[in-house]
Formats: C-alpha cells, sequence, structure tokens
C-alpha cells in the first residue's frame, strides 16, 4: 500500500511542511498546488508550483531533512485504518508499504500506533533506484517474498500509484482520501474504487482468502 493519503491522514502537514520549506528561502507558494501533488516527490510539485529546475531541486533536498523529525512525530492515521490492518494481518494477508517517504518517516508512526510489527516490508526510495511510478519496488516485494505478481495488491490514492500498479501488471485499489475522486478514478479504468482505507480492508476482510505459505511469511 502507499502510506500518505492512503493510511496516513497527512495532506495538511505535507503541504505545511512544503509551504514553510520554501517560505524559508523567499518563496510564497501556491498551497492548492502543492496539496494536489502530494503523492509525488517534493522536487515535482516545487516544479508544479512554478519553481526552476535548480530552485525545485534546492528546495526538495532541503525539504526531506526539515520535514523528516515533524513525520515522524506528527503523522496521523485515517480512522478506522489501524483497525483495518489489524485485521487483515490476522487474516493471514502479507502487509508493505511502498512509498516515496523514507522508511524511518513511516516506521515510526507505526510503531506509535502499535502497527509496525504487522508490516513485513516498508519500500522506500533507500531500496530501490527508481521510485513510483516505475514499478521497481513492487518487483522487489515479489522477488524479496517469492509472492507473484498476480498475488499482490496494490493500495493507493493516487494516479501515480494507479500507474505504479499498472507498470507492474498487479491489481489496484484506489481509495478516495486523496486528490482524485472515484469518478475520476472510475473514467481511468480503476475496478476497485473505496471511500476510505478502511472500507477497502473491510471489504477484502469479508472475502474468502486463499492463503499460501509464502503470504503467511512475517519478519
Amino acid at each position: 500500500m502507499d502510506f500518505d493519503l492512503t493510511v496516513a491522514d497527512t495532506a495538511a502537514l505535507i503541504e505545511e511542511c512544503l509551504y514553510t520549506n520554501a517560505a524559508r528561502f523567499g518563496y510564497e507558494l501556491d498551497r492548492n498546488i502543492l496539496r494536489a501533488g502530494i503523492g509525488m516527490t517534493a522536487e515535482s510539485i516545487y516544479l508544479d508550483a512554478g519553481c526552476s529546475a535548480p530552485e525545485a531541486k534546492k528546495l526538495h533536498d532541503e525539504y526531506i531533512p526539515y520535514s523528516a523529525d515533524i513525520m515522524r512525530e506528527k503523522t496521523e492515521l485515517f480512522p478506522g485504518a489501524a483497525e483495518g490492518l489489524r485485521n487483515l494481518h490476522e487474516k493471514g494477508i502479507l502487509l508493505a508499504v511502498l512509498s516515496l517517504k523514507s522508511s524511518d518517516q513511516i516506521r515510526r508512526p507505526l510503531e506509535r500506533f502499535g502497527l509496525d510489527g504487522l508490516m513485513h516490508s516498508v519500500i522506500s526510495p533507500d531500496e530501490v533506484e527508481k521510485h513510483k511510478p516505475e514499478p521497481d519496488g513492487i518487483f522487489y516485494l515479489s522477488e524479496k517474498t517469492g509472492i507473484a505478481l498476480s498475488d499482490i495488491l496494490y493500495v493507493g490514492d493516487s494516479i501515480t500509484d494507479m500507474k505504479t500498479a499498472q507498470n507492474a501488471g498487479v491489481d489496484f485499489a484506489a481509495v478516495c482520501t486523496g486528490a482524485v475522486t472515484a469518478d475520476q478514478f472510475a473514467e481511468m479504468g480503476a475496478g476497485m474504487i473505496y471511500p476510505t482505507f478502511a472500507e477497502m480492508c473491510r471489504a477484502i476482510d469479508n472475502q474468502p482468502q486463499k492463503t499460501t505459505p509464502s503470504n503467511k511469511t512475517t519478519e
């Protein structure tokens, strides 16, 4: 699954970090553009907000350390997300996160909510050279676990997430807690669309689960 705006309710927090980071260097950027770009790299977001390529790269490099502690300590989860993750884990489903964030910015919030032990893997830019929407992170998970691509479902809130699943050849479930609406996902061909991650978990939890030794693997 993706993390920000899928499991974690971080839109306002990320927007504030992007805006304040840029403001430290004299840039006053459109908050709506910053928020709409969540799910892409900070560099891409700053480019969309009107920065030149060198400016966007500089702000990206500054954003990473500036936002790290804030994200680790202030990230909250969407209502029902923690319960949904626990139910899926108890059902024998292997859980993993694929995100553009560093792993510690994901692990720390999960630890705070008592969920870190449920995650088989947290795949960040530290693990793969090419990032979303490139499929390398999903391929990495498949190779690491031995789970076939046909048995992987990627869950996300953005067009980037959907493209990542398509590029990897895996199933995709859309959740509408980001900037993309259910109608927009449907127009792009998404077959599984849920209002929230918790609703997606409940839908899966109500289905019989085919289990194999590989998808019960935990670390």
